[in-house]
């Protein structure tokens, strides 16, 4: 399964369209198989799995009201057990070996967007050993109702992020990850914080759809955000996300001053 799957999905990211505004992106309409989308849904293991909080009330990472708890995760790179039944787990392994059991999918990425790693990391993102210097994650994910959250461009570490929708049927696209601008154009952020919404305007919506692929890269405008979900939208906005970052405290030895980009005058 896996070398069709690999085959599958080089040919549909080769034909993508890298579309760069309002931040560098693409979609991919019917991205699994047929068949694998089939069990994707057969065996959606929020059936009989909770799920773990993406972080707790009490551990929410940035003082926003964003509840972070609604949004519950199977955590595959932390290789968080499922109950399942014994051909559900090995599909699940599967789908994980695919994505995480090597450097592929990375390399795969970065071959389609070759000139933002270039301009990121330089001459290091193509040494050999360039991917293993990276985290990678792979989850699962449903989403309670009142789950939102605000514009945002992720943490300073990330490097692109892929939003998999798993819905079983249309009519519910407006939940899927909206693409925002700042109402002012000289607003960036670097990370981290998430920002009301009427300071932004929606440009564009990556479809809650079935079978629906979305990967953009991190940049200083990146703003995305999720709507308020409703008890109406089926299997809890049911997903996966692959996510790439640099580690914790970055990559690099950054010599930059902590004030470098507060505005000075030099003579």
């Amino acid at each position: 399964m896996i070398g069709t799957l690999r085959a599958h999905i080089e040919h549909k990211l080769s034909a993508a369209e890298l579309i760069p505004m309002p931040f560098p992106h693409l979609i991919i309409e019917e991205f699994f198989p047929p068949e694998v989308y089939r069990l994707i849904l057969e065996a959606n293991p929020f059936r009989n799995n909770t799920g773990a909080e993406w972080f707790s009330a009490a551990n929410a990472p940035t003082k926003t009201p964003t509840p972070y708890w609604a949004r519950r995760q199977i955590n595959f790179h932390q290789h968080q057990p499922i109950q399942a039944s014994p051909e559900h787990r090995a599909f699940w392994e599967a789908i994980k070996t695919c994505f995480l059991g090597d450097h592929w999918f990375v390399r795969l990425i970065f071959a389609k967007y070759r000139e933002y790693f270039l301009m990121r990391f330089g001459e290091l993102a193509e040494a050999p050993e360039f991917p293993d210097l990276l985290r990678k994650e792979l989850f699962l994910q449903r989403h309670e109702p009142g789950f939102y959250i605000g514009p945002h461009t992720d943490i300073p570490t990330r490097i692109f992020t892929c939003i998999f929708s798993f819905a079983d049927r249309t009519g519910f696209e407006e939940y899927g990850t909206q693409l925002c601008v700042h109402r002012n154009p000289l607003v960036r952020c670097w990370g981290n914080n998430h920002y009301p919404p009427d300071d932004f305007i929606v440009r564009k919506v990556a479809p809650y759809q079935p079978n629906n692929f979305f990967l953009f890269f991190k940049t200083r405008q990146s703003f995305h955000a999720v709507k308020a979900i409703d008890a109406s939208v089926p299997n809890q906005r049911y997903g996966m996300q692959f996510q790439l970052y640099e580690p914790p405290r970055g990559l690099f030895n950054d010599l930059s001053e902590p004030d470098l980009m507060t505005a000075k005058l030099y003579k």
